[in-house]
């Protein structure tokens, strides 16, 4: 079965999102690039007519699902939390300038702490968290314009 392309909008942040073939198990899913590998129950991946179901239907397992690397950013300078959580630290100001790899943020998720680096080299240009902001996955939280 070819892979099936969707463009997916939650909580106003639109995702294009790719589906490998639901008859195998697991099945590739790809949101903005990144690749996560998702266990369907066996009645999901043995129907004959496959379909994307509600999520409560769709269960993955912590082996199977790949984890977004840090930072999320397609390049263009905009850094999106890659997971809900709550901001703990903020390491720059308006109108540092930054290298790429260098850590902007510290997000805290499931009682982890996940650096959030520059996705590039430039100026910090805006930064839309503080520390204690509660954030969702693919908020943007802070923008760097390029050098």
């Amino acid at each position: 079965m070819a892979p099936k392309n969707y463009k997916i909008t939650i909580a106003g942040q639109t995702y294009d999102v790719v589906v490998g073939d639901l008859m195998s198990s697991p099945v590739e899913v790809s949101v903005d690039g990144t690749t996560y590998q998702i266990e369907l129950p066996e009645s999901a991946a043995a129907s004959t007519t496959p379909s994307i179901a509600a999520p409560k239907t769709i269960s993955t397992s912590p082996q199977a699902v790949s984890r977004p690397s840090v930072p999320t950013s397609g390049g263009d300078g905009v850094i999106r939390s890659p997971m809900p959580g709550r901001i703990v630290g903020v390491s720059v100001s308006v109108g540092d300038s930054v290298t790429k790899g260098q850590p902007i943020l510290i997000l805290e998720s499931m009682k982890m702490e996940n650096t959030i680096a520059s996705p590039i080299d430039g100026t910090v240009s805006a930064i839309h968290v503080a520390a204690s902001s509660s954030v969702q996955h693919g908020q943007t939280l802070a923008e760097i314009a390029q050098a």
